[in-house]
Formats: structure tokens, sequence, C-alpha cells
């Protein structure tokens, strides 16, 4: 029986059993065929928990590979991975947690290996020929074969049946294994409710019609991964104008619809065979959406700490390198790499927040932290500290070291934003932006198209980098759609002074939106005063976004995600692949439900915290969430100001999103995305 099992039904690697004994029968491995399995993945008996993303798929490896590969074999183990398995699993596991259990070493699938006859092998592995390929090479020849007499062999998604034929025709690997099994987690976490699926594909390939399906096939399966490890079998609805939208809808139910036929046993959310209908949810939907609806928001500057961050300071994905002081003198600074992710308690609470609001929380945690008892006794506060109060600081010392550590990181990182915001005059650029976005000035008037027109060719002649040029012209022939006159675009063209591949991607953009039927607009008229820290005075605080001026446009994702968790969603613009079930629709145009809910504040668990606010733990800042799932797709890239607003949809609404793209982009992703259409 597969090691895996236990959580789920059998899937395609498990199918493939049955020819795998027929085969072994031949071959006189007819005990190593019986331990050939496989695992549809998802959470056992029904339970649900609100679990995030991250959880699950923590608890997919730890639980149903490393726990279940110790269970069978008691020894040392080396884990075999290759380049995509790599980033899944390091993207929701520690190096510690697999130590832990008995996992010596690991090793690069791709590269030359030293034997290690007495321990067994753990491999996780992408459903590629190429891995398979090389996976049966490890046990071609007795002589060389490099582990001991026990293999575990987990797949990130579906097998494809001539690769199964290919393992089950290697009688030595056969005959060694204890484990064959679809873990189904073929998408990288990238927080607890953000996820991305890793197509070797570029952006051009999705917009590339029949040239375009090995890489809409890959999105499918992968999509289905996801599915099956939080037991959905969703709706599927899509952006009717999208015709790549379209084809991935259809084809996604076909693999989704194949997946559930092969694993009579796996159960999903809605289906009423959990075996605890008590936990179970209504049936999920995914949003399927398509970047060339929206061409705008990825070009915005968005003030945002998490979006400032990935827009204007060098990153590579979550790392980031920052200043600190020296362990041996405080005066020096030494260079040190941080990550930016969930582990980090105080990045997710301040990620999705202004930078206004940032350095005005750090400043004043950083000056209650001094002020505490612990900071005046170990600081010196001017007047005599007893043996009591000193142990008691002595013995918080780590902490207190550790909580200033943190807070001094961040006012680093939010301060060096400040500094480019500063360098690059983005106080004056932002308020052009938001103009052209949104139609309106800061005070909520409009703009002659003269005077709009000369304001973006003065910031375009005041600009160094063409690059910063381009993003502005992309914005300014976006933002006014037809409403930009072909004089004032030869004119807007002149002052930016664009190179030929700078105008390619200007042609791109245009083509993309019109292909997409247009880029999805979303106005709002506020009122207030100017500047990055000046906050608005009026408007509706129930559709209120940000108080702030240099953030009064909204992403057109706003108004979908609040449209599809109140069940509003029009169907004429995102139908339904199936028919949706009458609680679906029955609030089509009906909005006082919404805003009867989002009266609501969301139901939080409080906890304390050494951050001076509710505990950010896994489970203590867990919102009790109502109704079914909402999975969104954006086919493209996903920009960061859009991950911002599902977070906030999520909390205000108390209804869970999961959503993930091909890739999570800043501006700069997205202009070089725009060059590949050519």
């Amino acid at each position: 029986m597969s090691s895996a099992r236990k959580k789920g039904g059998s899937a395609r690697a498990g199918a493939g059993s049955a020819r795998a004994g027929k085969k072994e029968k031949k071959a006189k491995g007819k005990k190593a065929a019986a331990a050939v399995g496989g695992a549809a993945g998802g959470a056992a008996d029904g339970e649900y928990s609100q679990l995030g993303l991250l959880e699950v798929v923590q608890q997919r490896f730890l639980k149903d590979v490393f726990d279940q590969a110790k269970g069978a074999h008691t020894g040392w183990k080396i884990l075999v991975v290759d380049d995509a398995s790599m980033k899944v699993i390091s993207a929701a596991v520690g190096m510690y947690d697999i130590m832990e259990r008995q996992i010596s070493l690991v090793e690069s699938l791709d590269k030359k290996r030293a034997p290690f006859k007495e321990m067994a092998a753990i491999y996780i592995l992408s459903p590629t020929l190429e891995s398979v390929e090389k996976l049966v090479a490890d046990y071609a020849d007795k002589s060389k074969i490099l582990y001991g007499d026990s293999a575990f062999v987990y797949f990130l998604g579906p097998v494809p049946k001539q690769l199964l034929e290919m393992i089950t025709q290697c009688k030595q690997l056969v005959k060694r294994l204890k484990a064959l099994s679809e873990i189904n987690v073929d998408f990288l976490v990238k927080e607890d409710r953000a996820f991305k699926l890793d197509v070797d594909a570029e952006f051009s390939q999705y917009y590339a019609g029949k040239a375009g399906k090995e890489a809409e096939t890959a999105i499918a399966e992968k999509l289905v991964t996801l599915c099956a490890s939080l037991n959905e079998y969703p709706y599927i609805r899509y952006n009717q104008s999208s015709a790549p939208c379209s084809s991935l809808a259809t084809k996604f139910k076909k693999k989704m619809d194949k997946f559930v036929a092969k694993n009579p046993t796996w159960w999903y959310h809605g289906s009423g065979k959990s075996g605890k209908q008590s936990t179970e949810l209504e049936r999920s939907t995914i949003l399927l959406l398509d970047r060339a609806s929206d061409c705008l928001t990825p070009l915005m500057h968005d003030f945002t700490y998490q979006a400032m961050v990935q827009d204007l300071l060098e990153i590579d994905g979550d790392r980031i390198t920052v200043s600190v002081e020296s362990a041996d003198n405080p005066e020096d600074y030494d260079a040190k790499d941080v990550l930016l992710n969930d582990k980090d308690k105080l990045w997710v609470e301040l990620r999705s927040k202004h930078i206004a609001e940032v350095i005005e929380i750090l400043s004043t945690r950083i000056s209650e932290t001094v002020n505490s008892g612990s900071g005046n006794a170990l600081g010196g506060s001017g007047k005599d500290v007893s043996l009591t109060e000193l142990a008691a600081a002595l013995k918080a010392l780590p902490e207190y070291r550790e909580v200033m550590a943190k807070l001094s990181q961040h006012m680093h990182i939010s301060r060096e934003c400040m500094d480019k915001f500063s360098a690059e005059g983005l106080i004056d650029l932002s308020e052009v932006e938001q103009t052209l976005a949104t139609g309106v000035d800061e005070d909520g008037d409009k703009i002659d198209a003269d005077d709009l027109i000369g304001m973006v060719e003065q910031s375009l002649l005041r600009m160094n980098e063409s690059d910063s040029r381009l993003r502005l012209v992309l914005i300014s022939v976006v933002g006014l759609g037809s409403k930009l006159s072909s004089p004032d675009r030869e004119r807007l063209l002149r002052a930016a002074k664009l190179d030929r591949d700078q105008m390619l991607a200007l042609d791109s953009i245009v083509g993309l939106s019109a292909g997409a039927g247009g880029t999805t607009e979303r106005k709002k008229k506020k009122k207030g005063g100017g500047g990055l820290f000046s906050k608005f005075k009026g408007g509706d605080d129930e559709e209120e976004e940000s108080e702030y001026a240099s953030s009064r446009y909204v992403p057109a994702m706003k108004d979908i995600l609040d449209d599809l968790v109140a069940n509003t969603l029009s169907l004429d613009e995102f139908p339904s692949v199936v028919p949706m079930p009458p609680s679906a629709t029955a609030a089509a145009g009906n909005k006082s439900a919404r805003s009867a809910r989002s009266a609501k504040p969301s139901a939080r668990t409080k906890g304390a915290s050494k951050w001076g606010k509710a505990d950010t733990k896994a489970g203590a800042e867990a919102i009790a969430f109502t109704g079914s799932r909402n999975l969104v797709f954006m086919l493209g890239g996903l920009a960061y100001s859009e991950l911002k607003v599902a977070r906030k949809v999520m909390e205000k609404e108390s209804r869970e999103i999961m959503i993930g793209s091909t890739d999570f982009m800043n501006p700069e992703d997205f202009l070089k995305a725009l060059q590949t259409l050519n």
C-alpha cells in the first residue's frame, strides 16, 4: 500500500499499480508491485480548519511524504529533487524540518551524485520525460545503483501513461519501490493565500493561439494539483472577452473532470462525501482572468509597502539586502540578506499599508521599545536601576534585541523606499499618473485635456531614465484610451524619445488591450488634499479604499472581487463553463447583501504579541471565513497592488480568496513582458 494513500484516493500513478503488477509478475517482483500506489492529495476525512496554502503544502510534504517514509524505513535517507520540485519544497518547508525527519542530504537529480548504498532514497520530481529518464538511469545498471534497497518516488502532479510504463519496466527500481505517488503540489506558495504556477513560458506564449497550447496545458494541469490539495472541484468562470481565458477554462474543466473520474475516493467541498459534512464548505468557484484586460494597474506607482519595495528597491524574489548594525561596533554597518515572506510577522502586518502609515507605525514601536523597562534598564535611563529591574531586563534581553533588530530592519527598508521616492521625483509624477488613471485631480475635479497633456509632456522632459518615460507614455495611452488624439500622442512621443524596442512595447500594449476588448476602467471621484502624506477628508466610508491622495486609483480587480464574493459578478461578462447553482447567482444585482456584510468587522482571534499588536502567527490572525472558497487565477502576471486588494477584500468581507498567477510582476517585469510580444 502506498505510504501516502491515507490522505486521499489513488491517482493516476495509483491507477498504474495494476499495470505495474502484471509486469512484475513477469519480472518476479510481485512484492514490490504491491507497494506501488498513488495519492490524490487533500485533507483527511473532511477536516477543514481554514488552513492556508502554506500549511496545506507543509502537511503534504512533512506528513504524507517524509513521515510516511520514516515509518516505512527507520534509517537515514537521501532526498533527490529536480529543479521544479526544489522550488516547490523550498517555498514551503525549511531545511531543519526536512533534516528532523531523518533526511541526511538533499541532492539534485541533474548533478552527478555519490553513492550511499546503505541509505534509502526519496525522490520528489516533476512528471517530465527528462526527470523520469534520470530516475530510471539511477537503477538501470545493477552494479552502479546509488542507493539502498528502498526507494520512495513522488511526483508533483499527474504522471502521463508513457512515463509510468518507463518506471514499471525498470526491474531494479520496481523491486525497491515502497511508494509511487502523485502528491499534487505542482505550484509555488508565495503567501498564505497566494500561489504561483511555475510555467516555462514567455508572456507572449499566453497570447499565441495554437502555438501557446503547451503552456495552456501546463497551467491547467498545475491548477488541478492546486484544487486537489485544497479538496476543491470548483465551478469555472472566466473573462468572456478573453480568448485565452475561454480556452483555458475549457482545458481546465477537461483536466479536472479527468482527475475526479480517476480518483473515486477523493472528496471535495460541497460533495457531501468527506465523512464530516459539518466541516465541509460549499462548492468553490475559480475565476480565470487575463492580464490583457487591465494593462494599467501593473504600470502604476503604488505606495503601499510591498509594492514600493518590489518597484523601487533591488530585490531577488523575497530576498533583499539591508544594512544592520555591526555586532562588534554599533557605529559600523554590515550587509545582511533577509527574507520578506510570511515567516516575518512584522512584514505580514505592514506589507499592505501605505508607506506613510508604515513609517509612523515603525517610529512609534521603536520609541515604545526603547522606552520600555528592558530598554531603560539596559540603555541607561538616568536613574538608579534596582537589581530586580536589571535581572528582568537581562532576562528579556534576547527578545528585546530581536524586536529592535526587526523594527530597525524594516525602518531601514521603508526609509530606502522614501529615499528613492524623493530622488526620482515621484511626488509630482504620482499626481500626474493618478489624474491620468482616474480622470480627476487630487481635489476630485476634472482636468482639461490640454492641461493634462501638458503636465505629462513636462514630466517626460524632466525624466532621465528612458524606461521611466516609456512607463508614463504607456499609462497615458492606456489611461486616456480613445480620448488621446493623434496629435497629442505624437506630442508625447516627441517628448519621450523612445527607441525602437520601446515603440514596439507601445504597439504591443495597444494591441493587447484592443484584443481583450479594452482595458477595464474603475474610476472613483474623491476629494481631499495633495501629496504623499496628505489624506482625503471626504468620500464614501464603505467604498473608500485609500485615504491618501497619492493612492486614489484603485485596480479594477477590487470591483471584480467585491462582486465575486457577494455573488453579484455578471454572468454575461464572466460566464460559467457549467450552470451555476441558484444560490451562487441569487444575489446578482442585489447590493444590499454586500453592504450589510461590509458593515460587520471581520472576526479575529486576538492574542498578545511582542510586535505590539494582535499576534500574527498562523491561526491567530485567521479570519473567520463564511461561505465557499473563491479561487482567482490571473493569466500573464499579477501586480502587487492586486495582491493587496485581494487581502483587503478577504479581510473586509470575511470571504476566503486564494489568488495566483503565472507570475507576480512589478512594472519593470511588465515592460519586459510586453517586449516579448514582438
